[in-house]
């Protein structure tokens, strides 16, 4: 079995980095010569922005989406707000990208409604309220928004804005995954791997995180990838696990890429080498991902595929803790009792070795 630092359950939280513009052209009806030509803009960009016929060009796209927007045309207002969101082909901009989905969830779009509760939630431009996200995560949940689902659901696992349930945000979750939506199917791939909500049975983890990843979702690549590792819900296979790490890295999840690090290191399902463990950890590492901070660190401190640091195995650990990741704390009280890497300090040492034990990582 793989080492516990690499937890196979990467949930699908709210942020306002997971939204996305809904794919196709909406429903016209009958068009006004202003909507019309609103129309003909937004279409332009969507083409740009899929790259349908021809290469994606986020600039072009955002140029015409802010043309049909001008227009009033509503569709493109959402769309251009999402691309502020996301800095699609402009400077990310959350004060324009608020005012923009404001506008357009005061004129009925669903899409907007439900996005403007991850400003809430995170904070951003508004100030933080997890009751208002919560009931706005609910209004889109009524008028059968997938997203609002996942997220209301993410609020009820969390206790953020209603009281914790986490029965309802697995119901919420299933709800979601029945429509297609690749984050609530990871996070009823985790209620069923980790027993929340429902019982527990890898076999379902497994399958919910298998049509997850199949969807292209990062997240449930990586957690299919630990299923293969460890035989959880399937046979073990490491190649296989090899390869979802990969294709969940290729997304850009740094937690796949350091556990693609640990199976280099270790020799599962690829050649084993030391040398491309540490490539892989630093680019987690410095994607400031606590596993990769923390595998790098033990690299660096041991002189394994790597020159001996102990100075920079201390710095990687204490970043490790600083982000909560609960099996440095064991190792950055070692540092502090022992002087590795750092000056001796007694009362750091016994804070940590205390962290270390809260979190299930006891040190003697």
């Amino acid at each position: 079995m793989a080492k516990k630092e690499f937890d196979a359950g990467q949930g699908s939280g709210v942020s306002l980095d997971n939204i996305e513009k809904p794919t196709g052209t909406p429903s016209s009806g009958t068009l006004s010569p202003t909507d019309f030509l609103g129309k003909k803009y937004f279409d332009i960009g969507e083409k740009y922005f899929s790259g349908d016929g021809g290469k994606v060009d986020f600039a072009r796209a955002a140029a015409n989406y802010a043309q049909s927007a001008k227009l009033g045309y509503i569709p493109a207002v959402f769309s251009l707000g999402v691309c502020y969101i996301r800095g699609f082909g402009v400077k990310p901009d959350q004060q324009r990208a608020y005012e923009l989905i404001t506008q357009a969830a005061e004129a009925g779009s669903i899409d907007a409604q439900f996005t403007l509760g991850h400003f809430y939630f995170e904070g951003s431009v508004v100030e933080r309220d997890y009751a208002k996200a919560a009931q706005i995560f609910y209004d889109a949940a009524t008028k059968g928004h997938p997203g609002g689902m996942n997220d209301l659901g993410y609020c009820y696992q969390r206790g953020l804005g209603v009281e914790k349930d986490d029965e309802e945000a697995f119901n919420l979750f299933s709800a979601a995954a029945e429509r297609g939506f690749a984050a609530a199917q990871n996070n009823v791939g985790d209620c069923y791997n980790f027993g929340r909500g429902v019982k527990a049975d890898p076999e379902k983890a497994f399958l919910y995180y298998y049509r997850a990843a199949q969807a292209g979702y990062d997240a449930a690549a990586n957690n299919l990838g630990m299923c293969y590792l460890n035989g959880h819900g399937v046979k073990a296979d490491f190649e296989q696990a090899v390869h979802w790490f990969e294709e969940s890295g290729k997304m850009g999840n740094p937690i796949a890429i350091a556990n693609l690090g640990f199976c280099h290191e270790t020799g599962r399902g690829v050649e084993k080498s030391a040398e491309d463990a540490v490539k892989l950890y630093t680019i987690s590492a410095d994607a400031e991902c606590a596993p990769g901070q923390y595998n790098l660190a033990k690299c660096c401190r041991d002189g394994n595929g790597i020159k001996e640091d102990k100075e920079r195995a201390f710095s990687l650990f204490k970043r490790s803790a600083d982000n909560g990741f609960p099996m440095a704390y064991g190792e950055l009280s070692i540092c502090y009792r022992d002087g590795i890497g750092t000056k001796p300090d007694e009362t750091l040492a016994k804070k940590y070795k205390e962290l270390a034990a809260e979190a299930g990582y006891p040190i003697e």
